[in-house]
């Protein structure tokens, strides 16, 4: 009957798809894309998982890379390879990696980047030599670089700006909190028991399983469609910007054994300084810069990226220090000491899902000022252990106080970097913040070795006293390192919220014959009903902005459309100009305000001039519910 809804109906679009914004393209939908609709929920896990398998083989390193050395025969002197190499590709290839998903599409990088890391990971699990070892190390990260931004970006453009992005990031931090953990005990089971091949070999088939089910779940993007700007990839400005990272990074690492005033490492960094110079050169006269200069003016995404690099050089410090406290001064094995970060990664799950459920209603500086707070007095709780310390006392509540703290900096930090960026831009944008987190590492690393060197010079024949000696002071610097992300934070982060939808948005399909749209708003279970604009010739354009109001007319004559409705209240007096509207392409659209019991009820109302079959006339209805969660 006219009016009502259809208890018999299938599952709309916004029941399959949850919080995400997937827009449609003007062209009807294949029978692949129909298909795959119902597998887009999982696309967000698909993309944590990824993000989770990079964190853990990067962790599992730092205990299998002393059983890889030994059988592999690696020298003493390239040891650090089996880390660095890694590190080098990946760092080096991450701005020309965004930049390539946002010009030929983010999930075609994102699926091709996690097969090349899935294959390469496989050749890790048979490796035979140090070169073999080292260059497919080097080319599995290289896949990371094209994985971790694009994974970023998938989430920015399929999750609205609000509350729906920050559970959607509440997600992805979780599996990032568990990865670390996850890579030590995996790493310490599996080299003490079947062998550290496994890792990589149980790697590549979870990555494998990851590209099949990101096929289905992943929606395709439509920037390539309609975007009508340059599409050129900028090549010399991806080979000055990687080469230039590649040597900085050599440099910063390579410090931590070779002193920063190293004879072999300084003409190597200013080989790096000065690409990068030429970098920002010719991406300053270029209109397909590879990183567009427009980003920077943004000042949350600039002091974002800048309180992120300090932030995790100060827990890569942490991270550093207090392994070293569990193996060498509290005495523990390397299986003691994962699980002793257990805490760790279960405490990170609860956080990140208590942060993407309060952060959209708070502020993200004064987060990000607490959490500076808490990782700094994480690192002081264990620069006061001694050898006789409880694992139940400083250790504990230090690793407690840590996540918690880390939760607070580096969600709000991801929002604040992502939330003004362009579609077309958020592979770039992603990109520049991981990149901040991948020079940060060896940075905090460095510096606070070169801390605890000074105090206590060669560690062999140390009682684990005087290596805390060492330690402590290394982490006293650690605290300095949170301190001044504080003050950073205090001047250059601005006071800033996440944006946020009004209400709950629900869209149903409802009968579309002359006489009355119902649009029924499940939370309330109230209904509102609007006369058939299809019967109207005149319709009355109201948009409330702030003081103003402003009213307008449109003279309408179009031919029987499909209509879509979304229905929104907030209260009384509240702007809500600031929301995108949801919109079928290539149809008019107009708003309908009207105030009902003191609160403001709007009706969008989207109008879709091409014909549709009955499934993409579904999923064009439930669109405009899906933009607004």
């Amino acid at each position: 009957m006219p009016g009502s809804i259809s208890s018999t109906k299938r599952p709309s679009l916004s029941e399959a798809t949850g919080d995400m914004a997937v827009v449609l393209p003007t062209r009807p939908l294949t029978k692949f894309e129909q298909f795959s609709v119902r597998f887009h929920p999982l696309m967000l896990y698909v993309v944590s998982l990824a993000q989770f398998l990079d964190i853990v083989n990067g962790a599992a390193m730092t205990v299998a890379m002393v059983p890889i050395a030994q059988q592999l025969h690696f020298r003493q002197s390239q040891m650090q390879w089996i880390i660095s190499a890694y590190a080098l590709a990946f760092g080096g290839l991450l701005l020309l990696a965004g930049r390539t998903g946002d010009i030929y599409g983010h999930k075609r990088v994102f699926l091709l980047g996690l097969s090349w890391f899935a294959l390469w990971s496989l050749v890790n699990g048979f490796g035979s030599s140090p070169v073999m070892f080292c260059i497919s190390r080097a080319l599995q990260g290289a896949g990371a670089a094209f994985t971790i931004p694009t994974a970023l970006a998938l989430i920015s453009t399929n999750y609205p700006a609000g509350p729906a992005r920050t559970r959607a990031l509440a997600v992805w931090g979780a599996f990032g909190g568990m990865g670390a953990v996850t890579g030590l005990l995996l790493s310490g089971a599996l080299t003490s028991t079947i062998g550290w091949e496994y890792l990589f070999r149980i790697t590549a088939i979870v990555s494998l399983l990851l590209v099949g089910v990101g096929v289905f779940a992943i929606p395709f993007t439509i920037e390539k469609e309609e975007k009508t700007g340059p599409r050129k990839l900028d090549v010399g400005g991806a080979f000055l910007v990687t080469a230039g990272v590649i040597c900085v990074i050599y440099y910063i690492t390579s410090a931590e054994v070779e002193g920063w005033g190293s004879p072999r490492s300084l003409p190597v960094l200013a080989v790096g300084v000065l690409m990068l110079a030429g970098f920002l050169w010719l991406e300053s006269r270029l209109s397909y810069a590879i990183m567009p200069f427009h980003i920077w003016k943004h000042r949350a995404f600039s002091s974002a990226v800048i309180v992120t690099f300090v932030m995790q050089a100060q827990f890569q410090g942490f991270l550093y220090y207090s392994t070293l406290i569990f193996q060498k001064v509290l005495g523990y094995d390397i299986m003691k000491t994962a699980l002793s970060y257990l805490v760790h990664g279960l405490t990170a799950i609860v956080a990140y899902s208590l942060m993407g459920k309060y952060l959209p209603r708070l502020s993200l500086k004064p987060f990000m000022l607490m959490g500076f707070f808490l990782i700094g007095l994480s690192s002081l709780l264990f620069a006061f252990v001694t050898p006789t310390t409880s694992y139940w006392t400083l250790p504990f509540i230090g690793l407690i106080v840590n996540v918690i703290g880390l939760g607070f900096t580096m969600m709000p930090g991801q929002i604040a970097a992502l939330g003004d960026a362009a579609n077309e831009d958020q592979g770039v944008v992603g990109s520049i913040y991981n990149l901040a987190l991948q020079i940060g590492s060896p940075f905090g690393l460095a510096l606070l070795t070169v801390i605890s060197q000074t105090v206590t010079g060669s560690e062999t024949g140390k009682t684990p006293e005087q290596l805390m000696n060492g330690y402590q002071k290394a982490l006293f610097g650690d605290t300095g390192l949170a301190v001044l992300g504080f003050l950073l934070t205090l001047v250059l982060l601005p006071n800033i919220r996440p944006k946020t939808a009004a209400v709950d948005l629900l869209v149903e399909e409802t009968d579309l014959e002359a006489g009355g749209k119902e649009a029924i708003d499940e939370k309330n279970q109230s209904t509102s009903t609007l006369e058939d604009p299809m019967a109207a010739k005149t319709a009355t354009t109201t948009i409330i902005g702030g003081d103003k109001t402003e009213f307008g007319e449109e003279k309408r004559t179009s031919p029987p459309m499909v209509y879509e409705y979304t229905l929104r209240r907030t209260k009384s007096g509240q702007s809500d100009r600031s929301h995108p509207h949801a919109s079928a392409q290539g149809g008019d659209k107009q708003e309908i305000l009207a105030e009902q019991g003191g609160d403001k009820e709007e009706i969008v109302v989207v109008e879709q001039l091409h014909p549709i079959d009955p499934t993409q006339q579904a999923m064009a209805m439930t669109n405009a519910a899906t933009r607004f969660v």
